[in-house]
């Protein structure tokens, strides 16, 4: 392939690129694209991801073995040339594409792939898909382009964990640690150019790339923490892509005749609140969590604080995902809480403690709002305000100082199994509820939809798993959202149905 000459006469010169050289190299390309990031990637190596602020940055440097199609939102192979399900039904044969290479050069094989989902398993480097990774047992190396994943057990959501990017063994053990940490290589359809932290990252399209035509030359990741400051840099022009607008901010933009805005019901969106019984066993009472669940105005919320762009939610479940049913609700009747109030544990004038941080949207005004829901039915509430990331060591450390209630988004996916293997298993580090009445059952359940292939049967199973959790009146979903986003006129993109993050983003078009 011409690619494959093309890096092998540049490498064989230099491990990198630099920005002037690039600057030839893509001559054939004009242009770049600027995306607006509220958080700043704690890494851009693969193999550390870390938050989902690290997604869309690493990903578009690397080939998984499946990715998201751009129009069904569907997973689809890449790097994979096919992937088959074995005759014992839990192991997976995978077959590589032979014209993959990294941007090194070298050709992406079997050991790179075994290698890379080693590395993200080891606990040492604290990947995000360590968790899930688990699953699998052994990952047997046939040929250069066959090998197979094989599991402890059949795991339904298997193809879940397919999307990590492929990184090069072979280039990691040349230059070591600290440099690839710094100077990732992947065989995506843009190599890694320059990172300042806490600023931006940039990326520049591959040239020749054998499975994308990129239109543009380079894709600018750029961190602005306020969102003030990131949507008026989109009316200026200097990003071109936002996401995770937020309602209010609609008015404003729409005076904008340069300024696109979108929206898209098709992503995952799960926003609730957790009862924490581990703080304190009164919130295991299922009296007192119905008393909050018939005190709480979904509909006003979604309406008040998001300006109708969302809908309200009334089971663990995202629209978007397997399992959730639409008959499932709640009526918010403060008459009726009271009445159930009055049959719990509850004493009149005992404080419960909700704590939030900004990982939910407008989550200081969803708090306000629900102390006083449950004020006017006479449940005192104090609010606490942590940081995100002291919040989630709480979680894990089974910290009482976390409070009673804890207000959560979960973005997550279009397959339930790993947040209720993280979050409901009652030997997960996540957990809030260890020690319902159903436990055994619960734990057997959940554990058994994650093995279970038939749809049909898996369903079943899952409807199973929430009739529990809705008997047992732990916790309050809420509401999801839209995705709003928002683009400048220059360029053309459309969110990937499913997706609850920034992908795709080859498929950008520069229309001015």
């Amino acid at each position: 392939m011409k690619i494959r000459n093309f890096w092998t006469a540049v490498f064989a010169f230099t491990t990198f690129i630099s920005i002037a050289l690039s600057s030839l190299v893509f001559a054939g390309k004009s242009g770049t694209v600027k995306v607006g990031m509220r958080y700043d990637p704690s890494t851009v190596n693969m193999l550390e991801m870390r938050l989902a602020s690290d997604i869309p940055v690493v990903l578009h440097m690397h080939q998984s073995l499946m990715v998201a199609d751009p129009e069904t939102g569907k997973r689809v192979p890449l790097l994979a040339a096919s992937l088959t399900v074995m005759e014992n039904g839990k192991d997976i044969k995978i077959k590589l594409r032979r014209d993959a290479i990294f941007h090194t050069g070298d050709p992406v094989t079997a050991e790179d792939v075994k290698w890379t989902y080693e590395q993200c398993a080891d606990p040492n480097n604290a990947n995000m898909m360590a968790g899930p990774l688990d699953e699998i047992e052994d990952i047997e190396i046939i040929d250069d382009h066959n090998l197979i994943f094989r599991f402890y057990d059949p795991y339904a959501a298997w193809q879940e964990l397919m999307w990590v990017g492929i990184c090069s063994k072979k280039y990691f053990d040349k230059v070591g640690k600290e440099k690839f940490r710094s100077q990732p290589v992947g065989s995506g359809a843009f190599r890694f150019v320059e990172r300042k932290i806490g600023e931006s990252v940039t990326l520049a399209a591959v040239e020749d790339y054998p499975e994308y035509d990129v239109g543009f030359k380079t894709l600018k990741f750029i961190t602005v923490p306020d969102d003030v400051t990131r949507l008026a840099m989109l009316e200026t022009g200097e990003l071109d892509l936002v996401s995770d607008v937020l309602p209010h901010q609609l008015r404003r933009l729409k005076r904008n005749k340069h300024v696109k805005i979108k929206t898209s019901e098709q992503v995952p969106s799960l926003n609730g609140m957790a009862a924490l019984p581990l703080t304190d066993p009164i919130m295991a009472d299922a009296y007192l969590g119905r008393a909050i669940r018939h005190a709480i105005n979904r509909q006003e919320i979604v309406d008040k604080i998001f300006l109708g762009q969302g809908y309200p939610m009334y089971m663990y479940a995202s629209k978007s995902e397997l399992g959730y049913d639409p008959a499932v609700k709640f009526d918010f009747n403060p008459e009726k809480s009271r009445e159930l109030l009055k049959k719990s544990s509850y004493q009149p004038g005992q404080e419960l403690i909700l704590t939030y941080t900004s990982l939910m949207p407008n989550a200081p005004l969803v708090a306000a709002v629900i102390q006083k829901y449950l004020k006017d039915v006479g449940i005192t509430v104090r609010l606490q305000q942590l940081e995100e990331g002291l919040a989630a060591t709480y979680t894990r450390n089974r910290d009482k100082r976390l409070g009673h209630l804890r207000l959560y988004s979960w973005p997550g996916g279009r397959d339930p199994s790993t947040r209720l293997l993280l979050s409901v298993l009652s030997t997960s580090p996540y957990a809030s509820y260890t020690n319902r009445p159903k436990k055994e059952k619960v734990d057997t359940l959940v554990l058994a939809q994650a093995r279970e292939t038939d749809v049909e049967k898996r369903k079943a199973i899952l409807k199973e798993v929430h009739g529990i959790m809705t008997e047992d009146a732990v916790g309050a979903i809420l509401f999801g959202l839209k995705m709003i986003y928002a683009t400048t006129d220059r360029i053309e993109y459309n969110w990937t149905p499913d997706e609850a993050y920034k992908v795709n983003l080859h498929t950008i078009k520069i229309v001015k």
